[in-house]
């Protein structure tokens, strides 16, 4: 009998289907491995982001309006959603370990069948795993050959950063 909670497994469910998301990347776009970032981070010349792999069945898509008020914060300052507070680290510590400033953009990836793909009130992109080459592919460039090499002098071959 197997001692793993249901939330255990669907951790694992969902960190299989995220390395499955990111096996099929357009020509030009490589997987990034950032330590502590524990979500996939794509690169190409469309940009870096960080993938917020979500199932449609069992996670909600949304996130209250960021600018509604919260009772129990006094800061005043509007609520950030998971997937760019992940993006904010990823950034920060690819730029810690590059030397340089890179911005790392949030994006859900919603994985099943049944779904509809909604907006959301923190402008963080949600795309199908079915669409998700195709939205990379359409992307303006971003990052410039220079950015590129910058980062890669700094990820081995198989895309682990090396810095951290």
């Amino acid at each position: 009998m197997s001692s793993a909670r249901p939330s255990d497994l669907l951790v694992d469910d969902l960190a299989t289907e995220a390395a499955s998301v990111t096996e099929v990347l357009p020509a030009g776009w490589r997987n990034l491995y950032v330590p502590g970032v524990e979500r996939p981070v794509v690169m190409g010349r469309g940009g870096v982001f960080v993938l917020d792999v979500r199932h449609a069945s069992t996670l909600a898509l949304g996130i209250p309006d960021v600018q509604a008020p919260r009772p129990w914060s006094h800061d005043h300052l509007p609520q950030r959603s998971v997937p760019q507070l992940t993006a904010e680290l990823a950034s920060q510590l690819l730029s810690w370990a590059c030397g340089i400033a890179i911005d790392v953009t949030p994006l859900v990836v919603v994985i099943g069948e049944a779904t509809d793909v909604v907006a959301r009130p923190d402008d963080v992109v949600v795309v199908h795993e079915h669409s998700l080459v195709r939205y990379l592919q359409h992307l303006p460039d971003e990052l410039d050959d220079e950015t590129i090499g910058v980062v890669l002098e700094h990820v081995d071959a198989h895309g682990d950063l090396l810095a951290i």
